[in-house]
Parts: structure tokens; C-alpha cells; sequence
């Protein structure tokens, strides 16, 4: 069954911040189990490294979102992916960093 919901993930560093723990604890969360998490590659200068992603809904991302609206802020994303969740295929969206509405 296919969902045309996407699902977004962004940095294990943002998740963290945004719901006030530790870094530590967002890992140990993912190992437990509680937190749904993948690993991307991303261009990081010159060279390319791996980012650990967390799946965000409820009111995680409503606070996300309300947090960049308010800045004037847009997603820089990694190009659309289809994965497997399940069994549905799941249109996925890695945000990797924000840009001001207007730049470049």
C-alpha cells in the first residue's frame, strides 16, 4: 500500500536539540528502538560524510516548523527518496540545513 504522506528526517543534532536532550540520549533512543533512524551520505566541503537521520512527526516537527517559519527559513534537502517502511513504499525528505527565504 503506498502513502502519499512524506516523511521527514532530519539530523540526529537537530532532533536533539529541538526536544531538549542530549545527543547521547537521541542515540540511545535509536538503539532502543524508540527512535526510527537511517544513515546518509553528505557533501561536506570537499569530501562527503555519513549523518545519522531521525524520522520527526507529531510534535517534533510542528515544532520544527514553527521554529523556521517564524525565521524566515526554507529546507535544504537531499534529493527525494521512495523507501520501504513496513510494507509501504514511503516518499522520504532528508532535510540537511536552512536557508533565509530569499538567498541563494
Amino acid at each position: 500500500m503506498e502513502n502519499d504522506q512524506i516523511m521527514i528526517w532530519l539530523p540526529l543534532a537537530r532532533v536533539a536539540d529541538i526536544s531538549g536532550k542530549s545527543v547521547k540520549t537521541i542515540r540511545r533512543l535509536v538503539k532502543e528502538g524508540s527512535l526510527a533512524a537511517v544513515n546518509r551520505t553528505v557533501a561536506s566541503g570537499k569530501c562527503h560524510t555519513t549523518k545519522t537521520f531521525i524520522f520527526v512527526h507529531g510534535e517534533l516537527l510542528d515544532t520544527e516548523m514553527a521554529y523556521r517559519t517564524k525565521h524566515g527559513q526554507q529546507a535544504v534537502s537531499l534529493a527525494p527518496e521512495r523507501i520501504n517502511i513496513g510494507s509501504d513504499l514511503r516518499d522520504c525528505l532528508f532535510i540537511t540545513s536552512y536557508i533565509k527565504v530569499g538567498e541563494a
